[in-house]
C-alpha cells in the first residue's frame, strides 16, 4: 500500500497523539520511541489528545509523518520486532498518562488484543447439548456467535421481525448511543466507518444486522417468535418452552436456556387518571408511529430521562408548541462531541494505521473504567450529604452546574433544570448543549411536575389544562421486572411469582432456582459508572461458556448454583449498593425496584467482574 507524505501529513493533523504514538511504537518496535516524545497528561473521559499542546503534537507529527512514510512505501520496518505482551503495558502507561495497575492489565490485554471469548470446542459428549438463546438483540447475536465456537446445537428466538434489540425497537428521533462507538461495539469486531462518535439507531441497528449476517446466525434464528412459558423438569433435566408464531403455538424441549432479553425490552407505561380517555395519538417513546404526528402538532413528552433528552431537540422545531412535563431533572455530562461526525481522516487512521483502533479504544476505555467508582461511594463523614455525597461528587456537581448556568439565559429555568440529588444518581445523560438550547425556545414549555391527571383533550397541570395533539411517554421500561412477560417455573415454582422484582442470582448469570438456565444482563449487570454494556455481556458469555464446557467435562446433566453462593454473592451485592449515590434518599431512578433498593444496577468494578466471570469454579453448583 503506497501512501504519499502529503495524504500522511493530512490525516495525522486529525490523529489522536497518545494513540498515534502508541501505533507508531509497535510499527517500530522500539519502545525507547516512547521516551523521546512529549507525555500526555493523565486521561480525562472523552478526551483523547493527552492534553498535549501544539509545540509538542507538532513535534509527534514530525516523527509520525517519517516513520509512516518508510511503514507504507518502503520495507524499512518489515523486520521490526514484535512487542510483547509484557512491554505493552509500557505502552499503555504512555497513551493513558498514568501508571496502569499491573492488576489491570490482563483486562486490558484482553480488550487490546480483540481477544474473544472461550472458543475451544466441546469433546462430543458435550455437542448433544440443545441452547436456546431467547432474543436476538446485542446479547443474543453475542450468544449465538460463541455457541457456533464452541459447537452446540441452537435456535435463537426472536419476538421482534428484525435483529438488533433496542436498537431495533427504538426508533425515535434522536435515538442514539451515550457510549463512544468506538467502545461501544463487540471487542472482536470493531467498526472503523461509524459516522459519528455516538451513532444514531439506524446505524448502530444496522452494525448489529451486518454481524448477525457475517457469522450466518439467519439459519438458526425465528423471528416474530415470542417465548411464552418455560417449565423446567427436574426428572428430565429439561427445560419445556412453548412459544407463539403468527398466531401458532410450539412446544419444544431444551437442555440449556440463555434469556438475552435483557432489562430494557418492556415498556413502562405510567398509571395515569385518565391516560385512555386521550382522543389525540399517545404512544410510548419505543413504539414510535410511522405516521407524523409530530409536524405543526401540539405535543407533550411526560418525563425528562434518556429517550427524553434525544427526543426533544430533535422534534422541537417540527412542532407548533412541545411542553415537558418533568418529575425530576437529569444531570448531564459537558460532550461537545456527542453529536460530532468522525471525518474522513479519522477512519483512514482507524481502518489502515496498525493497531490504532486498539489503542483509541483501550484510551476510550480506561478514563471511563473503574476511576469514577469510588466517587459513588457515599462518605459518611461529609457534611452536605443532601446535595453530595463525598468532596470528588460535590466538585463534580459545581463543574456540572456551572456548564448548565453557562447555557442558561432564561433565569426561570435554572431551578427546574439544575437537580436537587447529588450527581451520578441517576444515569448521566451527554450534553452537547442541545438540550438547554430546546428548552429556550418560545413554544417550548417546561413544567417541573409530575402528571396526575389526563383528559379527552389534554393534560391536567398546575397552571390549568393544557391541550394537545400528541402524548409521547418517555417513561422508560420495566427494567426490575426480570424476564417478563415469559412464565418462568423452575424447580422452586413460578420465578416472578417468588422474587417479583427483587431476584436473587450470582453475578446476575445464574440462579439456584433456575437449573441449565443462563442470563445475559440479569440483576445487578446493568452498567452506570464505567464500560459498556457489551464489555460486561462479553464477560458474561465467557462465563457462560466456561459453565457449559465444565457440564459436558463433568459428564452432568444438570447445572445449578448452590443456594448458599447465591445468598452471600446477594448479601454483598447489597451492602455495595446500600453504600452508592444510586440509594440516595433523595434518588428514585429506574435501577430501584418497588421498595427503593436498587436491583439492576452493577456496584462491581469492572476488574472485579471480569475476574470472576473470567475464572468459573464448578465448586459453586451443586454436583
Amino acid at each position: 500500500m503506497n501512501v504519499s507524505r502529503k495524504i500522511i501529513a493530512e490525516v495525522i493533523n486529525e490523529a489522536s497523539f497518545p494513540v498515534l504514538v502508541a501505533s507508531l511504537t509497535q510499527i517500530t518496535g522500539d519502545l525507547d520511541f516512547l521516551a523521546q516524545m512529549p507525555k500526555p497528561q493523565t486521561a480525562t473521559l472523552g478526551e483523547t489528545q493527552g492534553h498535549l499542546i501544539e509545540e509538542q503534537k507538532a513535534q509527534i507529527k514530525i516523527a509520525a509523518l517519517d516513520i509512516l512514510d518508510n511503514f507504507f512505501n518502503t520495507d524499512k520496518y518489515e523486520g521490526a520486532s514484535r512487542i510483547q505482551d509484557t512491554d505493552l503495558h509500557q505502552i499503555m502507561n504512555y497513551v493513558v498518562g498514568q501508571e496502569v495497575d499491573d492488576e489491570y492489565v490482563p483486562m486490558m490485554l484482553n480488550e487490546i488484543n480483540g481477544s474473544s471469548p472461550v472458543t475451544a470446542k466441546l469433546k462430543q459428549s458435550g455437542s448433544c447439548y440443545s441452547v436456546l438463546i431467547v432474543g436476538a438483540g446485542m446479547s443474543g447475536i453475542l450468544a449465538g456467535i460463541k455457541m457456533q465456537e464452541i459447537g452446540l446445537d441452537y435456535k435463537i428466538y426472536e419476538k421482534g421481525q428484525a435483529v438488533g434489540g433496542t436498537w431495533h425497537d427504538n426508533t425515535y428521533p434522536g435515538c442514539r448511543v451515550d457510549i463512544a462507538n468506538h467502545f461501544y461495539c463487540y471487542s472482536f469486531e470493531q467498526d472503523h466507518e461509524w459516522s459519528e462518535h455516538f451513532s444514531q439507531q439506524p446505524e448502530l441497528q444496522g452494525y448489529f444486522d451486518n454481524i448477525f449476517k457475517k457469522y450466518d446466525l439467519h439459519a438458526k434464528t425465528s423471528f416474530n417468535t415470542e417465548v411464552e412459558s418455560m417449565d423446567y423438569s427436574e426428572d428430565g433435566c429439561l427445560w419445556t418452552v412453548t412459544s407463539a408464531n403468527n398466531g401458532q403455538t410450539a412446544v419444544e424441549q431444551f437442555d440449556l436456556v440463555i434469556s438475552c432479553v435483557g432489562q430494557l425490552n418492556q415498556p413502562k407505561i405510567p398509571d395515569i387518571n385518565g391516560l385512555k380517555e386521550f382522543k389525540g395519538k399517545v404512544f410510548h417513546s419505543s413504539q414510535w408511529p410511522d405516521d407524523d404526528c409530530i409536524t405543526n402538532k401540539r405535543v407533550a413528552v411526560i418525563g425528562s430521562g434518556a429517550s427524553a433528552f434525544q427526543i426533544v431537540p430533535a422534534i422541537a422545531d417540527q412542532c407548533q408548541d412541545l411542553t415537558i412535563f418533568q418529575r425530576s431533572p437529569p444531570w448531564m455530562f459537558p460532550n461537545p462531541k456527542y453529536h460530532e461526525p468522525v471525518s474522513k481522516h479519522k477512519k483512514w487512521l482507524l481502518k489502515n494505521i496498525p493497531n490504532y483502533s486498539r489503542w483509541y479504544r483501550f484510551l476510550l476505555f480506561w478514563p471511563g473504567s473503574d476511576q469514577l467508582l469510588d466517587s459513588l461511594i457515599v462518605d459518611p463523614s461529609w457534611g452536605d450529604s443532601e446535595r453530595s455525597i463525598n468532596a470528588t461528587n460535590d466538585a463534580m456537581r459545581q463543574l456540572f452546574t456551572d456548564a448548565m448556568l453557562s447555557q442558561i439565559s432564561d433565569n426561570s429555568l435554572i431551578d427546574k433544570v439544575v437537580p436537587t440529588y447529588p450527581p451520578f444518581g441517576k444515569r448521566m445523560l451527554q450534553d452537547n448543549g442541545a438540550w438547554l438550547e430546546a428548552l429556550h425556545k418560545s413554544h417550548v414549555h417546561l413544567h417541573a411536575e409530575a402528571v396526575t391527571d389526563i383528559t379527552s383533550t389534554g393534560i391536567m397541570s398546575a397552571d390549568g389544562l393544557c391541550e394537545f395533539d400528541t402524548i409521547v411517554l418517555a417513561t422508560g421500561f420495566r427494567a426490575q421486572e426480570f424476564f417478563i412477560p415469559i412464565s418462568i417455573n423452575g424447580k422452586d415454582g413460578n420465578f416472578q411469582d417468588r422474587y417479583k422484582d427483587s431476584p436473587e442470582s450470582y453475578l446476575g448469570i445464574t440462579f439456584h432456582d433456575l437449573p441449565n438456565f443462563f442470563a445475559m444482563y440479569g440483576p445487578g449487570t446493568n452498567l452506570a459508572h464505567a464500560g459498556s454494556i457489551i464489555f460486561n455481556a462479553e464477560c458474561q458469555i465467557e462465563y457462560i461458556c466456561r459453565a457449559i464446557q465444565h457440564l459436558a467435562k463433568s459428564n452432568l446433566k444438570h447445572l445449578t448454583v448452590q443456594k448458599h453462593i447465591v445468598k452471600a454473592h446477594q448479601a454483598l451485592l447489597e451492602k455495595r449498593l446500600d453504600k452508592t449515590v444510586w440509594q440516595h434518599s433523595k434518588v428514585s431512578s429506574w435501577y430501584q425496584n418497588s421498595k427503593g433498593k436498587v436491583v439492576t444496577t452493577s456496584p462491581w468494578k469492572l476488574l472485579e467482574y471480569w475476574r470472576w466471570t473470567h475464572n468459573f469454579n464448578g465448586d459453586d453448583y451443586e454436583a
